[in-house]
């Protein structure tokens, strides 16, 4: 298709297109339409000279003067419209061609006559511009029409006017031919320099291209370069980062951000390296914090992790700068003393690491207070790798615990032998629970005055194979720590109400049971519906069972104890406080306690003679608990001075190996038989 840019069409304009177009068919385009511009006017101006020179001039026939004026105009009509329509290039050039021609051939039919061999003066200057075309179509159709009419005026032009020979005809083909052919040769000659020119020009200009798209490239490649130099150095700093990240995941601690195991055990590896070097020593200490459990269970975790940061925050305040202070897990801590310092000046300064620690924390729901255990070991002695000696701290911490909790001590040989021992015990009694080694014995209780049976306490017993006889002190807290408590406590409950029920339906003395309840079934939500269950599947009067329970249930919630003794109470079952007065008696709530029963420890019972003050204690403890609408039972009757003063004392019952040592069912089964004991 021809350009279709829209420009001014005047002949500067187009011959500056002209010589700025590198593209061959546009050059041919622009060819056309300057033919165009010059033809159109020219034909226009032809139009009017013939009606001026004719008809005024020459005096010709107006009609046929018209008519070749109207030739004329739509001669140039068919340029200009020919210039206007959107052709293709091939089409454009035909047809400017063809129109050429027939405007050959209309002046030399018209007015050969007229000018004569002028009108071979048109051809020939059609044919030198044709020549200077970059295709040859145009003169094929000027050169053949050039021949037709040459043809016509020798043959068939009227003999009036010009006169034209054969010979002269002959001669002028002859001159015409060698024109044509010295043209074509001309041009195709100008043809091939310009086909070589463009050639090169075609390679100068595809190398062009390809250098521009070459460069292009390069500055995309730079720009993409530029791009991903920022995103290397993007993933750089992220790597780096992430590096950063990984390296404090994999020895620090998330929660308190301080060392964790892993640096912990590093850094005791090297220790131990440069320390058996240097023949030098070193501590690690083990801190366990007191009652985290507790804490945790009570407020929930978010404010158990607000606990442990709370303490991470402090212990660093306070640890030297030269020690490594870490957290190995839970509520667990170490701290690694690489100062040379002596026993003695490393106990001073985990003492005063305990005492500054010693806080209260109070919250909205309650307050708590922040007190550890601390175990030590020291190296080489204790331990000659980092596990070890964390083993050994850990045991020497264990060991505080089990005296109390927050307070310091430093390993000792024999506490890996009590650890063993403890775990051996563990392992047995988690046997004897699972093969039911337990079994019962039961203590008679009299009444003071008559010594009547008022009842039997239920006492569980374990004959170990490996231990023989083990004392209930050495295995119930044991059971409790792990969590046995609440079966073997079931299992005591259901077997002592199944006997007693049936020593009762063979005795009928109305006679009552007491059953030792430990401080963790007291905890436990279900309790009150065992009792029930209990109760229920034994047929048993609650009015004869007594639940036994001790002064440090009311420690930890005073009020959810006093809720659950209220719904016991409901039952009908008897309550009793087992050995009042060695634990943390208040008065305040000792009037809140629904108790049927006091029991005075053994403790007091075994001091009282003549000159200790404690004859008058047992006496204001009997008084008070005559006060509170309580009946008073002591328990550890050994010798008659003992009951001589407790019966002056008005004492309800006594309980004792002066009348009656734990006894089997058989026994119990005895005794009832001769009851009252004489």
């Amino acid at each position: 298709m021809m350009n279709n840019i829209k420009f001014k069409r005047t002949i500067p304009v187009v011959f500056d297109l002209l010589n700025a177009e590198d593209d061959p068919a546009q050059i041919l385009y622009y060819q056309n339409l300057i033919t165009c511009m010059w033809a159109s006017p020219l034909l226009f101006l032809g139009a009017l000279a013939n009606i001026i020179v004719v008809y005024f001039f020459w005096g010709g026939n107006l009609v046929e003067v018209l008519l070749n004026s109207g030739i004329f105009l739509l001669l140039g009509l068919s340029f200009e419209f020919i210039s206007r329509k959107e052709l293709t290039i091939n089409l454009f050039d035909h047809l400017v061609s063809l129109t050429q021609s027939i405007t050959l051939a209309f002046i030399v039919v018209q007015y050969y006559q007229i000018i004569g061999p002028a009108v071979w003066s048109v051809s020939f200057v059609m044919i030198i511009l044709s020549l200077m075309r970059l295709k040859i179509t145009m003169l094929y159709y000027i050169a053949i029409t050039t021949f037709v009419c040459g043809l016509y005026v020798t043959f068939l032009l009227p003999v009036d006017g010009f006169l034209f020979s054969p010979v002269y005809f002959l001669i002028q083909n002859l001159l015409f031919c060698f024109i044509f052919c010295l043209a074509s040769a001309t041009f195709y000659l100008n043809l091939n320099r310009y086909d070589k020119a463009v050639v090169r020009l075609n390679a100068v200009t595809s190398q062009k291209e390809k250098i521009a798209r070459l460069y292009k490239k390069l500055i995309l490649t730079k720009k993409t370069l530029t791009v991903q130099n920022q995103e290397l150095q993007a993933f750089n700093e992220e790597i780096r980062k992430n590096e950063e990240r990984l390296h404090f995941l994999a020895y620090y601690d998330g929660l308190t951000e301080l060392p964790n195991r892993k640096m912990i055990l590093e850094r005791l590896h090297l220790l131990v390296n440069l320390s058996e070097n240097e023949k030098a020593s070193f501590f690690i200490v083990f801190i366990d914090l007191d009652n985290f459990k507790k804490i945790n269970d009570t407020m929930g975790h978010l404010y158990g992790d607000d606990y442990l940061r709370y303490t991470a925050k402090r212990l660093k305040e306070l640890v030297h700068e030269d020690d490594l202070l870490g957290r190995l897990g839970g509520d667990e801590f170490a701290l690694i003393i690489q100062r040379n310092i002596k026993e003695d000046a490393a106990y001073n300064y985990v003492e005063s690491l305990r005492n500054e620690l010693c806080d209260k924390i109070k919250t909205s729901c309650s307050e708590f207070k922040v007190s550890a255990s601390f175990g030590i070991s020291v190296f080489p002695q204790d331990g000659k790798d980092p596990i070890e000696l964390l083993n050994s701290a850990d045991t020497s911490m264990y060991k505080a615990k089990e005296l109390g909790r927050n307070n310091i001590q430093f390993f000792r040989p024999d506490m890996k032998e009590e650890i063993l021992n403890k775990i051996q015990m563990e392992s047995l009694l988690l046997k004897a629970y699972e093969n039911k080694e337990f079994f019962i014995e039961y203590q008679p209780q009299f009444n003071a005055e008559d010594h009547h049976i008022r009842g039997f306490e239920a006492l569980i017993r374990w004959d170990s194979p490996h231990y023989g006889r083990v004392a209930p002190m050495n295995f119930i807290p044991l059971a409790e720590e792990m969590g046995l408590i609440i079966g073997i406590g079931h299992w005591v409950l259901l077997t002592a109400c199944h006997k007693f029920k049936e020593l009762d339906m063979r005795f009928d003395q109305n006679l009552c049971v007491s059953v030792n309840v430990s401080a963790v079934q007291m905890r436990d939500k279900n309790f009150v519906d065992t009792v029930k269950n209990v109760l229920s599947e034994t047929s048993m009067d609650p009015r004869q069972l007594e639940l036994e329970i001790t002064e440090s249930l009311f420690i930890d919630n005073i009020e959810e104890t006093i809720d659950m003794l209220n719904e016991i109470k409901a039952l009908n079952v008897r309550i009793s406080l087992d050995d009042f007065g060695t634990g943390f008696s208040s008065l305040s709530y000792l009037r809140r306690l629904p108790i049927d029963t006091l029991k005075i420890d053994k403790s007091f019972i075994d001091d009282l003679s003549d000159q200790d003050s404690s004859i008058r204690i047992v006496g204001d403890i009997i008084s008070l608990g005559h006060n509170l609408d309580a009946h008073i039972v002591a328990e550890g009757i050994e010798n008659s001075t003992q009951l001589d003063y407790l019966k002056a004392n008005n004492c309800d019952c006594i309980q004792g190996f002066m009348f009656g040592k734990p006894m089997s069912v058989k026994d119990m089964e005895a005794l009832l038989q001769k009851n009252p004991l004489k």
